[in-house]
């Protein structure tokens, strides 16, 4: 394999990259275009660019020009190799810290971002504060730039005279009080690590190249707050390496986005994680490589499994789910290390456990189907959604960790409120239709919990019955409802399913099978492999698959060994596009692959 890196002069960074390639046996050369007008006609198989400046040499040009220019030589670029950080190609203006807040506010509504400002003139700027849109001390930093150079921290309006001269040239943000910023170093989509950086005694900037100092973090509910907003920002802007800047807001406490860095450096980060960042870039653009010559499941499969501890919060989902469905040993030995995390490892932990979840606040999140439809029904059915991460808990650690939770769980929640529950929804059809997932989950986990009460035994005829009376609008939620309803009869992949019950699932496949067929461009990827993990299930071959597949091989991440969801209208949105975030869809694509342990053998 040959690796370019396209950069502009020699810094520390590049001579890593050069020492760790001679230790892989990796050739890299190295372009500088600070004196070249055009990239040479020949490059490697992976060109990595590093250079975050407009122009591509030093040849005197407008700025336009210049932008077109880059654009042209990189486009030149993927036509031939995989270009690692197109970003500037999409994105001319992603420097300007200015361009950076509005393109994430846009793009990402679900980050906080930093109400940033430009004034041409220091009478702006006064007028600014009186209208108290900016508020004593705010900051002044150049709208390029990077490692703390040219931050100002205007105390009072003479402060201004220290820019006077280059108000078009900055911007401005209100201060926000902190203890440290946070620096999350994005590869292949993944957030590697996370360092905090905190400034020197009487300072304001947290860089470390302004003597600010770091250190590692390890807080695992901060790393999962920290690592959504690093990969989701730099899947925005295209970024395959980058550095991502958050700060904490002590006073509204919340986290900001401060701003992205499209051509990182790594010698504080990796000084202080002491992560070998250069061949973790290398190896990462080994595996960039092998899509040329391995099957795309083998790619995904090898990707996931080579990279389960930077899953975060999917580790469990990730592993249970393969365990579930080939019973294979290595998920099983993985998966026991996160006994104690998920359900503790004794009686009073699983208490503690499960009762933190049953009063812990519930968030949809932005991201659930038909979310707007979906709520009166959770605000009529206030119960439902507590008692269902209940009862998966109690599902998964009897079948993964051989532990029954029926004496915590009865200290919990009552046998004859969620008999009730049931009876209830059975009488409400349009809530159960909504609700979908959340409805049928809960009628096949309160079988599992109380598998000697002949009130909460299944009937799947009814539940056929019931998702036949969907409306065309409703087709997401439908596929949701049988696919779920078959799920749910395999006991989430640790079973077969009822063989009496077979034509009944059959059916609900087949009904499923039209539905995508009628609306295959607005149905997302994760769907339509969830159908053909449930066809496994049931041993129904169907005729949809290749068309699946076919769309599967055209939607590997730019950034990574992972499938995205870009190709119909139901594209989800930037924050599912990661590595964390595609989890869902990749471990449906492998399973659908392989074959089910528990399957119905028999072709249909």
């Amino acid at each position: 394999m040959r690796i370019t890196v396209v950069c502009k002069g020699r810094d520390w960074e590049l001579k890593q990259l050069q020492n760790e390639a001679k230790k892989l046996s990796i050739d890299l050369e190295v372009i500088d275009i600070s004196t070249l007008d055009s990239i040479p006609n020949q490059i490697g198989d992976t060109v990595i660019w590093r250079s975050s400046s407009i122009t591509i040499s030093d040849s005197k040009k407008n700025h336009e020009q210049a932008i077109e220019d880059r654009k042209l030589a990189m486009q030149n670029i993927m036509n031939r190799a995989t270009l690692i950080n197109r970003c500037s190609s999409i994105f001319p203006y992603a420097r300007e810290k200015f361009f950076q807040q509005k393109h994430v506010s846009e793009k990402l509504p679900f980050i906080n971002c930093i109400p940033t400002f430009q004034f041409q003139t220091k009478d702006e700027i006064i007028q600014a504060i009186e209208n108290k849109i900016l508020h004593l001390p705010f900051i002044t930093k150049p709208n390029i730039g990077s490692k703390g150079n040219g931050v100002i921290l205007i105390r009072n309006i003479y402060n201004l005279e220290q820019c006077e001269k280059n108000f078009s040239e900055m911007v401005f943000q209100n201060f926000i009080k902190n203890s440290g910023d946070y620096r999350v170093f994005i590869l292949g989509g993944k957030a590697i690590g996370v360092i905090k950086r905190i400034a020197k005694n009487g300072g304001f900037l947290n860089n470390i190249s302004q003597g600010g100092s770091a250190e590692t973090v390890t807080d695992t509910k901060i790393l999962k707050i920290l690592n959504n907003i690093g990969s989701a920002v730099a899947s925005a802007f295209h970024l395959t390496i980058c550095g991502v800047d958050i700060i904490y807001d002590e006073i509204e406490k919340k986290f900001f986005f401060l701003e992205v860095n499209t051509t990182p450096q790594w010698r504080g980060f990796q000084g202080t994680t002491k992560i070998n960042v250069a061949k973790d870039i290398l190896l990462f653009c080994n595996r960039l490589s092998e899509r040329a010559s391995q099957q795309l499941f083998s790619v995904v499969k090898n990707e996931y499994d080579s990279h389960i501890h930077l899953l975060q919060e999917k580790k469990f989902h990730y592993l249970s789910r393969l365990f579930l469905w080939t019973g294979e040993n290595m998920y099983k030995k993985q998966i026991d290390k996160l006994q104690k995390e998920y359900i503790g490892i004794n009686e009073k932990e699983s208490f503690s456990t499960l009762k933190k979840l049953y009063e812990s606040p519930i968030d949809h999140g932005s991201f659930m189907p038909s979310k707007k439809e979906r709520e009166p029904y959770f605000k009529k059915y206030p119960h439902l959604e507590p008692c269902l991460n209940l009862l998966f808990k109690n599902l998964f650690s009897k079948k993964i960790y051989n532990i029954n939770l029926r004496t915590s769980l009865q200290k919990i929640i009552d046998d004859t409120m969620l008999i009730t529950l049931k009876n209830n929804l059975l009488q409400d059809e349009d809530a159960i239709r909504v609700l979908s997932t959340h409805a049928i989950n809960f009628f096949y986990l309160l079988e599992n919990y109380l598998p000697s009460n002949p009130e909460v035994k299944i009937d799947a005829q009814q539940y056929l019955k019931i998702g036949t009376n969907y409306t065309e609008m409703n087709a997401e939620l439908q596929l949701y409802f049988f696919t779920h309803c078959i799920i749910g009869a395999s006991k989430f992949y640790s079973e077969s399913i009822k063989k009496e019950d077979k034509k009944v699932y059959l059916t609900m496949l087949k009904i499923s099978e039209k539905i995508i067929q009628k609306n295959f461009k607005n149905i997302s990827l994760d769907n339509k492999f969830e159908f053909l993990v449930c066809a496994k299930i049931c041993g129904f071959q169907s005729s949809v698959e290749k068309n699946i597949y076919d769309e599967a091989s055209q939607s590997l991440s730019p950034d990574g060994n992972f499938l995205i969801d870009t190709k119909n209208d139901k594209a989800t949105q930037i924050g599912r596009n990661t590595f964390v975030g595609s989890e869902h869809r990749n471990v449906l694509f492998i399973m659908s692959q392989i074959p089910f342990r528990f399957s119905l053998h028999k072709k249909y």
